[in-house]
């Protein structure tokens, strides 16, 4: 591979919940349980089989990059990238490469991969734009681009269209928490006009919605995302910290709503 980073070179954090934050490995987890199965439906529809080349950027667990190294076999190729790669050290073999990359800060592989994966990425990055140039770019002509990320704002709990959702204070202050830090909370519903705007060929986009309910991995996943929030949001003056403690507790007896709709976008590079 021909990448400018280096594994285990410093990287300036960019992520509010960064892979070294304490329970960050369930969170990531419980994250590919519940999302997996239809990054994977997606990635199908981009054509991945025997001996194709693949990039997943900013990789988590490894969830999906070991995939799709069983997809493509022996005779294929998968190189998967985190700004902090620790969980994926374990995953390195002849056909899954590890790397740790800044997609912001670090060169762009320049070999060209039939599919391109990421997600939850841009969610996160102010230079959302320029580092989805960047995964068209390190495109061959004629691959594929799967992206996906989050709309946090179509889908908020109503108790006014369903009174039995559950509106708690310290998810909406997390929301507030993401937008304050830059956070692009719509930018799922964006992808597909985005790759369009691009010229990307055969552009679709879906999105996967579920109902959140207390006891379930669901209500886990969200306990997590807000526990490991919980500084950033109390120091802002978001939620007071006896908030929170009781808006966890209820996700645990008493918790239904909405979840973030996930949006996948895939696009083709043009041949020409």
């Amino acid at each position: 591979m021909t990448i400018a980073a280096e594994p285990g070179a410093p990287a300036t954090n960019r992520y509010l919940i960064p892979n070294a934050a304490e329970g960050a490995g369930e969170r990531l987890r419980l994250l590919a349980e519940i999302f997996d199965p239809g990054s994977k439906d997606a990635i199908r529809r981009a054509g991945i089989c025997e001996g194709r080349s693949c990039w997943e950027v900013g990789a988590g667990t490894g969830s999906i990059a070991r995939w799709m190294a069983e997809e493509v076999g022996p005779r294929g190729r998968v190189l998967a990238t985190d700004l902090d790669p620790r969980f994926l050290q374990p995953l390195a073999g002849p056909t899954l490469e590890v790397l740790r990359h800044d997609v912001v800060a670090d060169a762009t592989p320049t070999e060209g991969f039939d599919i391109v994966h990421t997600r939850l990425l841009l969610f996160h990055l102010t230079e959302r734009e320029l580092v989805l140039d960047r995964l068209i770019a390190a495109l061959k002509p004629g691959g594929w681009l799967v992206v996906e990320d989050f709309d946090c704002l179509s889908t908020i709990p109503d108790a006014t269209a369903n009174p039995f959702e559950t509106p708690l204070q310290s998810v909406a202050a997390l929301r507030e928490f993401f937008a304050r830090s830059g956070l692009d909370l719509r930018i799922g519903r964006r992808l597909t006009g985005m790759l369009r705007a691009r010229g990307l060929a055969d552009v679709r986009g879906e999105g996967r919605m579920f109902m959140w309910q207390d006891g379930t991995i669901f209500s886990r996943f969200q306990r997590l995302t807000l526990e490991q929030a919980r500084e950033g949001m109390t120091r802002a003056g978001l939620v007071r910290p006896q908030q929170l403690d009781c808006d966890l507790e209820a996700m645990e007896l008493a918790f239904l709503a909405p979840s973030p709709v996930l949006w996948s976008a895939i696009g083709r590079r043009p041949a020409s």
